[in-house]
């Protein structure tokens, strides 16, 4: 639990020592106003039992420099914020990771929420930087895997990975995200300007 709050004092506080119940954060209500993204307007509809992973997306995500809103629109899109999710092809958690990403990106259990968060992040990341912050590719790579995508050069013919990407696309509303080029060598896929 510490690893996702800012914990700046060496002494404990006193919901952990004492009988005292701990301080709530105020409940933060997201604005449906016209210039909402779609995830904020489904983020807005969330159940209150469902509305703390925002904040531990919000945390983790900035540990990572990925836009909490695709974390978000990922979550929503695989699991529709189910913790204990699980598919048919063996996905797990909110992000949906299949055991040998959980075990690529070192998740121990997936269906802790922070750790299921940090590991779909972690993956996020290496592909935003594998296809150059290419949305579409990262989506259907993160559905399909990227040997897919790089075998098709592009989004696989799959009904559901085409029916994934529209959906993250449509709740994530970008086309691109920032990327950190030295995490991975660029697929094949990808060709450099020059």
């Amino acid at each position: 639990m510490l690893e996702t709050i800012n914990f700046t004092s060496s002494e404990l506080p006193a919901c952990v020592t004492s009988e005292v119940l701990p301080e709530r954060p105020p409940l933060i209500v997201y604005d449906d106003t016209n210039g909402a993204t779609n995830i904020e307007r489904q983020l807005a509809i969330l159940p209150a039992a469902k509305r703390w992973i925002i904040d531990l997306v919000d945390t983790l995500a900035a540990w990572y420099s990925i836009d909490p809103k695709l974390v978000l629109a990922i979550i929503a899109v695989e699991s529709n914020f189910e913790v204990k999710a699980r598919s048919p092809k063996a996905a797990m958690g909110l992000m949906q990771l299949i055991p040998d990403t959980a075990e690529r990106f070192n998740i121990k259990n997936a269906f802790d929420a922070s750790q299921n968060i940090k590991g779909g992040i972690k993956y996020l990341r290496w592909l935003l930087s594998y296809y150059h912050g290419n949305i579409t590719l990262v989506s259907a790579a993160y559905n399909a895997g990227e040997k897919a995508v790089d075998r098709h050069r592009g989004v696989p013919p799959y009904t559901e990975t085409k029916n994934y990407v529209r959906r993250v696309l449509e709740l994530y509303q970008r086309q691109t995200h920032p990327y950190d080029e030295k995490l991975a060598v660029p697929s094949p896929i990808i060709t450099r300007p020059g």
